[in-house]
């Protein structure tokens, strides 16, 4: 297989794009075709039916439409707005309307509550209800995040975000859930929140605040893939997201198989830029034509008197940051197949293929990677992939929103690559961190939002509140392979007795399935699924 012939154009978007963000549901392209007329395909049924007027009827609710599945015409979604404070903390200071997603399975059934973390999709097929919803038999409903799609608390080109903060956004759920609960499904329904990656962040905030105010809305908190990061020592025992990303993921695998050797070239592949003059000067013309503006950035930063190791360090960080998304999006097994081999590209008579093999595998994308994956099975002659649109939503990472980084940067932590495996080389790990540091939250909105980071207070409160003193039930899930798992929740956490467990998927990746064994482990499925049901006690 030559992974050249996928290295298109699509390659250059990603690397254009910058940093990676928490994955699940950014503002991707996949959200941007919003469906303008909602009347059901065919023309035969109205255009509003009983819980669109039962929605109208509900104070604070606008703007309710009627969208049905061009997918399954049995599928009907209903978006709807909820009139919130801008300040939850001062109401006089105005409303906005917040973006809402309703599909309804039946009113006397459970209600999961999905905590978006950025903007929601616009178009009904876009929607995934996630294993948790089927798994229940639930009504789905899904909220926007404050400052993302549609739902602005102040113009789209005020860039202070004056309330873009997490107990602000929990206020947010916290209103929607009052309001539902009032006027469309009872409270003494089962109400269970998550949210995957950043959206489990904010299921977690939430209980965390509801714990704090006294609220007592839902009756079950299953974050996914949720991180917390902090630079406190002592906070989240063991491996930084960074550090785990280069130690953990794709190891434990068998002795002489495909995954552990690409495991050991991928661990090997930094050093080697490093020390091979010859792979190192391919990759550094494809750096310079590549990521033009990364380069000028490094040379306008540091100068040109060290400008091939500063450059080479800009590598480092470009192949690093390719490889958390890869590890974050595609099962290992599905790409580690991939993986040249180092061997040939350093080897004194190494051909000009395998060197451009290895320079496309450091460029690669998620995108080019994907092509790679989905060629692989098509001339495989294999059936469907378990890779494809159904259980890895098209291109997750997609372009970066800036209020995610700037909350970041405030409250939520940001993740360092780790450059250690190139000590003793020509270049070092502290140099390479420098020139990262480029391309960090920061760096970046350091000087534009001075004084404004929290020095990781939120998060420290939010791992002590957790360890000791949370009343909330709470299920952390993570996957082993997703390098996000570096900053889960600490082991010493959980805790059945206070009801708040970690569970660990060790073949799934960044997403929110568990009922698939093919995605989810039948150990770790049988976990989450008896967690669950001790909380809710529906399941006999």
């Amino acid at each position: 297989m030559n992974i050249r012939r996928f290295y298109s154009c699509a390659m250059l978007l990603c690397l254009l794009m910058g940093g990676t963000p928490l994955l699940t549901g950014c503002a991707d392209s996949e959200h941007m075709n919003e469906i303008v007329n909602n009347k059901p395909s065919g023309g035969e049924e109205p255009y509003s039916d009983e819980v669109t007027e039962k929605l109208m009827k509900v104070p604070g609710v606008s703007d309710v439409t009627m969208h049905v599945s061009t997918k399954d015409s049995t599928i009907r979604g209903y978006y709807f707005f909820v009139n919130q404070p801008v300040d939850h903390k001062n109401p006089a200071k105005g409303t906005f309307a917040q973006r809402c997603y309703l599909q309804l399975s039946g009113y006397d059934k459970p209600v999961v509550l999905e905590t978006e973390g950025y903007n929601m999709p616009g178009n009904i097929d876009s929607v995934e209800v996630g294993d948790l919803t089927e798994y229940l038999q639930a009504n789905y409903l899904l909220v926007e995040y404050r400052y993302f799609g549609k739902s602005l608390p102040e113009d789209f080109y005020d860039t202070n975000f004056t309330y873009l903060y997490s107990d602000q956004a929990a206020a947010d759920l916290h209103a929607v859930v009052k309001l539902m609960q009032q006027y469309m499904f009872p409270r003494s329904n089962k109400w269970v929140s998550t949210g995957i990656s950043k959206g489990g962040i904010n299921t977690t905030l939430y209980a965390y605040y509801s714990d704090k105010n006294g609220w007592d809305d839902i009756d079950l908190f299953v974050p996914f893939c949720a991180p917390f990061i902090t630079d406190s020592a002592g906070i989240c025992p063991g491996e930084k997201v960074g550090e785990y990303l280069i130690s953990t993921c794709g190891s434990g695998y068998p002795e002489t198989s495909v995954e552990d050797s690409a495991y050991q070239r991928l661990r090997a592949i930094p050093a080697a830029i490093c020390t091979n003059q010859t792979l190192r000067d391919a990759i550094l013309r494809e750096f310079h034509h590549q990521q033009e503006g990364y380069y000028s950035e490094i040379l306008s930063y540091f100068g040109d008197k060290d400008l091939e190791k500063t450059a080479t360090a800009g590598v480092l960080h470009t192949f690093y940051d390719n490889l958390f998304g890869h590890f974050s999006t595609f099962s290992f097994d599905s790409w580690a197949k991939f993986v040249p081999d180092l061997d040939k590209a350093i080897a004194p008579d190494a051909s000009e293929d395998d060197i451009d093999e290895m320079v496309a595998f450091v460029y690669m994308c998620d995108r080019t990677l994907a092509d790679v994956i989905k060629a692989f099975e098509e001339q495989s002659g294999g059936t469907r992939s378990p890779y494809d649109d159904r259980t890895i939503p098209e291109f997750r990472r997609a372009v970066p929103s800036m209020p995610y980084y700037l909350q970041a940067y405030r409250e939520l932590g940001s993740y360092k690559l780790d450059f250690s495996l190139v000590d003793g080389t020509w270049l070092t790990p502290q140099l390479a961190q420098k020139v990262s540091y480029l391309r960090s939250n920061e760096y970046m909105y350091g000087m534009r939002y001075p004084n404004q980071y929290d020095g990781g207070r939120l998060m420290t409160d939010v791992h002590n509140w957790a360890k000791t003193v949370s009343t909330k039930p709470l299920v952390f899930i993570y996957s082993r392979n997703d390098p996000w798992t570096g900053a889960g929740i600490s082991d010493d956490a959980a805790d059945s007795s206070r009801k708040v467990w970690k569970i660990i998927n060790k073949i799934g990746t960044h997403d929110n399935q568990f009922l698939d064994k093919t995605i989810c482990d039948a150990e770790a499925s049988q976990a989450i699924k008896d967690a669950i049901d001790s909380v809710l006690g529906l399941k006999k």
